[in-house]
């Protein structure tokens, strides 16, 4: 079975790839904001695919818009930035923006960025995922780039993205495919996890079943503490 964790402080030398998959409402988004807002060390991007990706006003993000592909550079050198790119979907370029965006926070490759991809369905579509984010799932380490992607459900998504995460942070995931697509790609028997994440849904909104690929083992996680 799966015990329960303190969740670790984030290590920002390292860079990792967090997967948080879950139904509307179950807690993923909020989670990953939590993750954006304390990652230490990092210029830090949100990829605003639906224009609702708010890190928060504290945090006096640029906001951006149109086309990206680089980052304006920092203010002051020695201190960090957050940007919010705000995409729009109207466009018939929707999904070259997407990839440019994600392209911005690759390059220079000695610029330490994170992002967060809030609908990362959209940006790392199964064998539709644009030569940005091919290079970023399967190069982050080389890069600098670390990277936080939310989506409902497993199925749709690119499966590099579940292959290469660090971290799976798994909120209530009901439908039987998804679960099973969870465990195909983290090598843990279909059975196992199942039990894990029912057990782990009994105890109470937006708890979640994580996957630590470093040590190839389940948790269960409580709520994370919400910023305002």
């Amino acid at each position: 079975m799966a015990e329960v964790w303190p969740y670790p402080v984030i290590d920002p030398t390292k860079n990792q790839i967090l997967l948080f998959v879950g139904r509307k409402g179950s807690g993923k988004s909020a989670a990953a904001r939590e993750h954006f807002r304390a990652w230490p060390g990092a210029d830090r991007l949100v990829i605003d695919i639906n224009g609702d990706a708010d890190p928060g006003e504290d945090l006096g993000a640029t906001v951006l818009r149109g086309p990206l592909v680089e980052l304006p550079p920092r203010r002051d050198e020695r201190v960090p930035e957050v940007y919010r790119w705000i995409a729009d979907p109207q466009q018939e370029t929707f999904y070259e923006d997407v990839d440019r965006a994600l392209g911005a926070g690759l390059f220079p490759r000695g610029r330490r960025v994170v992002m967060w991809v809030d609908e990362a369905g959209e940006a790392f579509r199964a064998n539709r995922t644009g030569p940005n984010g091919r290079t970023w799932l399967h190069q982050s380490r080389h890069f600098n780039a670390s990277g936080l992607l939310c989506c409902p459900r497993p199925k749709g998504i690119d499966p590099l993205a579940l292959a290469q995460a660090d971290r799976v942070l798994m909120f209530d995931v009901p439908h039987p495919l998804d679960r099973a697509r969870l465990a195909e790609g983290i090598g843990i028997s279909p059975a196992r996890l199942e039990a894990v994440m029912d057990e782990t849904r009994s105890r109470g909104p937006h708890w979640s079943t994580l996957y630590s690929a470093e040590e190839h083992r389940l948790y269960r996680v409580p709520p994370f503490e919400l910023t305002a």
